[in-house]
C-alpha cells in the first residue's frame, strides 16, 4: 500500500469511528443513569476535565459514570439527562449541549435542572481522547447561575422546602443533592481501592 492509499485508509477509518462516536453518544447519554456507557469509542488514556477536576485513564472514566449511576439511584426518585444538541465545530471535536433533571428523595417538593456542554476531542483514528465539561449552570424559575465544577452542580440545588440560592461551604446546605455530591466525590477519591474490586467498572 502506497502512502496515498494508506492516508486514504486512515481517513476512512477516522470517519467511520467519528460516525460511531456520534451515534453512540446520542444513544448513551440519555440513558446515563440507567445503564453503562459503550466505552469502545474512547481511548484507554482518555482524560476527563471540568473547571476544577481532571481524571485520566479509562478506569477512572468508568468510575465517574458508575458513581453517578449508583448514587443517583439511591438518592433520587427521578434523575435523567436530555441531549439538546449535537454538533461539530471542527472535524475532530464533538459538542453536546445537555440538561440534567433530578427529583431528590426528600419529603418536600424539590427539583433541579442543570445545563452544560460536553466537548469530546478525537484523535486521527476517530477515538475520543478527551472529554471536557464546561458552560455549567443550574436553572430554576427566573434563576440562572454558574457552577465551577460538574460535581459542584449538586451543591447548588434547593436544600430545604424554602430554598435560598446561596453559595458557601457544602456542609452549610444538607440535602439529597449535597449527599449526591459528597457520595460521588468520595467514590472518586477512593478510586485506588474501588478500582481493585472485581466488576466495579461494569456495575449498572
Amino acid at each position: 500500500m502506497d502512502k496515498l492509499d494508506q492516508s486514504q485508509s486512515q481517513r476512512d477509518e477516522f470517519y467511520v469511528n467519528l460516525g460511531l462516536a456520534v451515534r453512540t453518544l446520542r444513544e448513551d447519554l440519555p440513558l446515563l443513569f440507567t445503564r453503562d456507557l459503550n466505552y469502545d469509542i474512547y481511548r484507554d488514556d482518555i482524560t476527563f476535565l471540568d473547571p476544577l477536576n481532571t481524571f485520566s485513564g479509562i478506569q477512572n472514566y468508568k468510575l465517574i459514570f458508575w458513581a453517578l449511576r449508583f448514587h443517583g439511584k439511591i438518592l433520587f426518585k427521578e434523575i435523567s439527562l436530555e441531549v439538546f444538541r449535537i454538533w461539530q465545530p471542527s472535524e475532530n471535536v464533538i459538542l453536546i449541549r445537555w440538561n440534567l433533571r433530578g427529583v431528590p428523595r426528600v419529603p418536600w417538593e424539590a427539583k433541579g435542572q442543570f445545563q452544560g456542554t460536553s466537548r469530546y476531542k478525537l484523535d486521527r483514528n476517530g477515538k475520543i481522547y478527551e472529554h471536557k465539561v464546561d458552560n455549567l449552570a443550574f436553572n430554576f424559575p427566573q434563576q440562572l447561575k454558574s457552577a465551577a465544577s460538574v460535581l459542584d452542580l449538586v451543591a447548588a440545588c434547593p436544600a430545604s422546602p424554602n430554598p435560598t440560592f446561596l453559595w458557601g461551604p457544602v456542609d452549610t446546605y444538607p440535602s439529597s443533592w449535597i449527599a449526591f455530591y459528597r457520595a460521588v466525590r468520595e467514590t472518586l477519591d477512593r478510586e485506588g481501592y474501588l478500582l481493585s474490586q472485581d466488576g466495579l467498572a461494569t456495575c449498572s
